[in-house]
């Protein structure tokens, strides 16, 4: 009997698991027994006992770092906020509440007041509508569109529009066209290649001025040829071929006894300018309007007379070489220009005060070339010119959804001015001084320069940079 009882309790015994000490539970072991990560035993730390603990699945397509996957969609990731976000479009829509990234609007509109202000012009007032269409900041204005009308104390005025269509073909290509209409009753002269220094006279009286009214228009096309992409960091290069008309009719309406009556009286009346032009130019600036990093080149040649309706038979080549270096931070930039112009054959009057090529402007003396010395003072056959900027924007913050950015310059232009090309060295105009500078969204650019020479001194005021 006892046998008996003792057997029985043996099998019950065996029947029974033994009762193990509870291993320590985690929340990754809980969701491993539930089937959601796999568990792999590892050594306690202790090393006393094993212990299961939950070990990462492989993932099947890992997301790269910074992408935060869709809750909505897990399959789909969706891609990080860009850092600098706040820096976006200033019009671009606000988006409260939303987890995706703020979408950009490529366009940009800026009405603005047209102030404008140079010694022999006086101060301008007007209004002007600026438009561009540029997907990215660091890209060019694929459509630029600006109308401006304006009128200065001095009863000077000035209208036009100007239109640049770049890339719209796919192919870095550029159409620009635009016209232009001018009432001046102070436009100055002060006889061709006079080097003299004037220094004392009464250099903004009636007898250094004229009347001249201009109305004209061009067009350009620039087709690519060559494009430069530079392995690290850093703006496109583009080669492009360059041809373009160009039709202008000036009047000029002399005043008594001045030195353009005693001068260039034959030249009083009605002249027609029409010009072929052909070229090469070379972009590669980081932005159109405030370029920090890169270069823009441009070599032209035009050809005037009958053939083209001008009045004149004449000619004219110009070269212009701009570089932008950034100084260690993109806050110091120098920007640098040398520029030749000469003419040929029988040139009117107005080609002899101008820098031509892309952007024409005054010279030498003027908002851009010369600043110190007054509008036109230098004009002739043959001009050459050398500036140096230094800018410095070291303060940069928002207004509202604009980033405005406030700094300072410093320059000097050199210029010389003849009738022949042996002679431009005889003769060196320099000028130079401080300046302001205003820049919103890098897309506008307001400046007021301070311009000294051994002859006048005054404040230019202008809504672009000087090159």
């Amino acid at each position: 009997m006892a046998g008996i009882l003792a057997r029985i309790a043996l099998a019950a015994s065996l029947s029974t698991p033994p009762v193990e000490p509870a291993a320590p539970t985690s929340f990754a072991a809980d969701a491993a027994q539930a089937g959601d990560v796999p568990v792999r035993p590892i050594a306690d730390p202790l090393g006393d006992l094993p212990v299961d603990r939950a070990a990462p699945a492989p993932s099947a397509s890992p997301l790269p770092e910074g992408v935060v996957p869709d809750v909505a969609n897990p399959s789909t990731p969706r891609e990080p906020a860009p850092r600098w976000e706040w820096l976006g479009n200033p019009i671009a829509p606000r988006t409260r509440g939303a987890t995706s990234p703020k979408r950009h609007t490529p366009h940009r509109f800026l009405p603005l007041p047209s102030l404008r202000s140079q010694p022999a012009v006086g101060l301008m007032l007007g209004a002007s509508l600026n438009y561009a269409y540029r997907r990215r900041d660091d890209q060019p204005n694929q459509i630029y569109a600006f109308v401006e009308a304006r009128v200065s104390l001095r009863r000077v005025q000035q209208h036009g529009f100007l239109v640049r269509l770049r890339d719209l073909l796919g192919r870095r290509e550029i159409f620009e066209f635009g016209t232009t209409g001018t009432i001046d009753p102070v436009f100055p002269y002060f006889g061709i290649a006079n080097n003299h220094n004037l220094h004392g006279q009464d250099l903004l009286g009636r007898f250094f001025q004229t009347k001249l009214s201009t109305v004209g228009g061009s067009f350009n096309f620039q087709h690519p040829l060559w494009t430069f992409k530079p392995l690290g960091p850093g703006p496109v290069g583009t080669l492009r071929s360059l041809s373009g008309v160009g039709y202008y009719v000036d009047r000029i309406t002399p005043y008594a006894g001045t030195l353009f009556a005693l001068e260039r009286a034959p030249d009083a009346g009605s002249t027609r300018r029409g010009m072929l032009r052909l070229g090469l130019t070379w972009d590669r600036r980081d932005n159109e309007w405030s370029p920090r990093n890169g270069a823009f080149h441009d070599v032209t040649v035009e050809t005037a007379g009958p053939w083209t309706g001008s009045t004149h038979a004449w000619g004219r080549m110009q070269a212009s070489l701009r570089h932008y270096w950034q100084l260690g931070v993109p806050s110091l930039v120098l920007a640098h220009r040398l520029t030749y112009d000469g003419l040929w054959g029988d040139a009117p009057f107005v080609p002899l005060g101008e820098f031509g090529g892309l952007m024409t402007s005054d010279g030498l003396g003027g908002t851009a070339t010369g600043r110190g010395w007054l509008r036109r003072r230098y004009i002739g056959k043959q001009k050459a010119l050398a500036s140096v900027e230094l800018r410095f924007e070291p303060v940069e913050f928002k207004v509202g959804k604009h980033r405005l950015g406030l700094g300072l310059k410093g320059y000097v232009d050199l210029g010389m001015v003849a009738q022949r090309v042996v002679d431009l060295p005889l003769h060196l105009h320099v000028s130079g001084g401080p300046g302001l500078l205003i820049v919103w969204d890098r897309f506008a650019v307001i400046r007021l320069d301070g311009g000294f020479s051994r002859e006048t001194r005054g404040f230019y005021l202008m809504t672009e940079h000087a090159f």
